[in-house]
């Protein structure tokens, strides 16, 4: 119990921001919550009042005051249920959506490592379907929660102020109630947390499936990805049959239990006192309509309780988001960056998940405006090289020195926006050619991205385009070539004037001819850049000022195009294979 008062207010704590603005339409909520319950003591009291005095005296004038009394207190109590309702649902959509908001500018913010871990379905669950859940905790579920067992503590009370002796015969069995409750939901609430487990587990298999289903029909998977979903479905579904079975099982249980207690409880002790002329028949019908408000107020309490429960269940798999580490914890170096003469690798060791090590003792220099290639196997580290140069890991052992000044002391986003990183998959924004090229930074001018589709020979292809630089793109830009989203990531680099531009097999994706194209465009663009390339296609770096071959997290050999020729067989024997693709695609 005090580990549970603890988090509590670290939620309250934490969610308080997001309703700081707001608190005034939560007081709102309580105040209109609070008169509509006193409202509903006030029935029961009105039709004991008709019961003894109106009808035995035969007054009609006195039962009707009575019944607009009972007309009025309904009519005010519907009206402020609406407002609250209306009022506390806008409240809770809005501050989802800034809920949301936050959470996601946070995922922005972590490392690429923590990403690489991550399946799409499982964050889409997190950001979108657990949010939702967490939605009830600001809207008025948690007013509707407070309402209900304030309404049964006053009919309780006003039970005990008539006949305080019927109530305490109640008390004992309410308080049993409570306890065997309280145990119950938490029992369940492990229950809950594999729930939402396994609905991100699907959530993300079907994520993954739809990106697949050109492969997946194309090697006739239908049916294995079909059964595959299928049963992790069956997983979820018998996890919540499971639960709902316990969960309302045990809510009606004790629902019933509740009900027969209070009523024979009440019957018992009260029939023997109107028969003796000491309780009215008033005084009974009150206590027997109590009886079953407040047998609600505890069925939509458990019901409210349990929905709270998996409200919480997903906001703790959320804040396991925000506790993570963001780049500006890992990354605490706070120089400004100057690149004037070379980038330096000494003994740089790296590994992922302190697994095997990817990068091993590696050494080599980059000086500015000459142009380095990564060559090698896969698996070799040259992806690993690069990610390392951009900032996005640090090495385990040795450093990267710029001018002199160890990488790890440098302001990781100041140096990013020296690079241009070019990438064999191309990201494209949502948004026209234009955004896409100068990224939403107004500061780039339009003049610019024109001179820059100039240069790599974009110019003919957006002149085709009906709204030229305006053009939408299809998402993921499904309506243009690779060869044209190539050409765009190079724009997008030379528009935002990178000094250095490292390029991860940019070229692998695309034809001969499209690849020559870039090639040309390449040194018309970064001709006194400094360059740093992994290779796939070799034709992209005959003209590098050094070659690299990784192998095994090793760099073996290293030159010019021409000496690598005369001085390793590994290198030969790649170019080998690459002049016999060449001819195979040729003929």
């Amino acid at each position: 119990m005090p580990n549970q008062k603890q988090n509590l207010k670290y939620y309250i704590h934490l969610l308080y921001p997001f309703i700081k603005k707001d608190i005034g339409l939560l007081g709102f909520g309580l105040f209109a919550m609070l008169c509509t319950s006193a409202l509903q003591l006030v029935y029961p009291l009105i039709l004991a009042n008709i019961v003894d005095k109106s009808i035995p005296s035969g007054n009609v004038s006195q039962m009707y005051r009575y019944g607009a009394m009972f007309i009025a207190a309904v009519l005010v109590s519907g009206a402020l249920t609406y407002l609250q309702t209306i009022l506390l649902s806008k409240l809770g959509v809005k501050v989802i959506t800034k809920f949301k908001a936050q959470v996601f500018r946070h995922l922005l913010t972590l490392p690429v490592e923590w990403f690489n871990k991550q399946a799409v379905g499982e964050l889409i669950a997190r950001v979108e379907s657990d949010a939702e859940r967490v939605k009830a905790l600001f809207s008025d579920l948690s007013i509707r929660i407070i309402g209900n067992l304030l309404f049964f503590i006053g009919i309780f009370l006003v039970m005990f102020l008539k006949e305080w002796h019927v109530a305490a015969y109640i008390l004992p069995g309410i308080i049993v109630g409570v306890i065997a409750y309280y145990y119950l939901i938490k029992y369940l609430s492990k229950f809950y947390r594999q729930i939402r487990e396994k609905n991100a587990l699907v959530t993300a298999k079907i994520t993954d499936y739809v990106q697949g289903v050109p492969i997946i029909q194309s090697l006739n998977l239908q049916n294995k990805v079909y059964n595959d979903l299928r049963n992790a479905s069956d997983d979820k579904y018998k996890l919540e049959t499971k639960t709902t079975y316990l969960e309302y099982g045990a809510q009606s249980f004790f629902m019933f239990l509740f009900e027969v207690f209070f009523i024979v409880m009440i019957i018992r002790i009260t029939a023997p006192q109107i028969l003796a002329g000491i309780v009215t028949l008033g005084t009974l019908i009150v206590f027997i309509d109590y009886t079953y408000r407040m047998i609600w107020p505890l069925m939509s309490i458990s019901e409210n309780v349990m929905q709270i429960q998996r409200s919480f269940v997903s906001l703790k798999r959320i804040l396991e988001l925000n506790e993570l580490q963001s780049e500006d914890e890992i990354f605490t170096g706070k120089r400004l960056p100057t690149f004037e003469h070379e980038i330096r690798f000494e003994n740089v060791w790296f590994a992922y998940n302190n697994e095997d090590w990817v990068l091993k003792d590696i050494s080599f220099t980059i000086p500015k405006g000459k142009k380095i290639a990564l060559v090698g196997p896969s698996g070799s580290g040259k992806t690993t090289t690069v990610s390392l140069l951009c900032y996005f890991y640090q090495a385990q052992k040795g450093q990267i020195l710029v001018d002199g000044v160890p990488l790890s002391e440098i302001d990781f986003r100041a140096w990013r926006r020296k690079i241009g990183l070019i990438l064999q998959d191309v990201f494209l924004f949502p948004g026209s050619i234009l955004e896409n090229v100068r990224v939403y930074n107004d500061a780039i001018s339009e003049e610019k991205v024109k001179e820059a589709i100039n240069v790599v020979q974009l110019d003919e292809f957006i002149q085709e385009q009906r709204l030229g630089l305006d053009t939408e793109l299809a998402e993921r830009g499904q309506n243009i070539s690779q060869g044209e989203k190539q050409l765009i990531s190079f724009a997008r680099a030379l528009a935002f004037d990178a000094e250095i531009i490292v390029m991860d097999e940019a070229t692998a994706s695309v034809d001969p001819q499209t690849e020559a194209r870039i090639q040309h465009s390449m040194e018309r663009v970064f001709a006194n850049k400094t360059v740093v390339v992994v290779a796939h296609r070799l034709t992209t770096i005959l003209d590098a000022d050094e070659i690299l071959f990784f192998d095994k997290g090793r760099i073996i050999h290293r030159g010019t195009h021409q000496q690598l020729l005369n001085e390793s067989s590994e290198y030969r024997k790649l170019v080998t294979l690459q002049m016999i693709g060449m001819e195979d695609t040729l003929g």
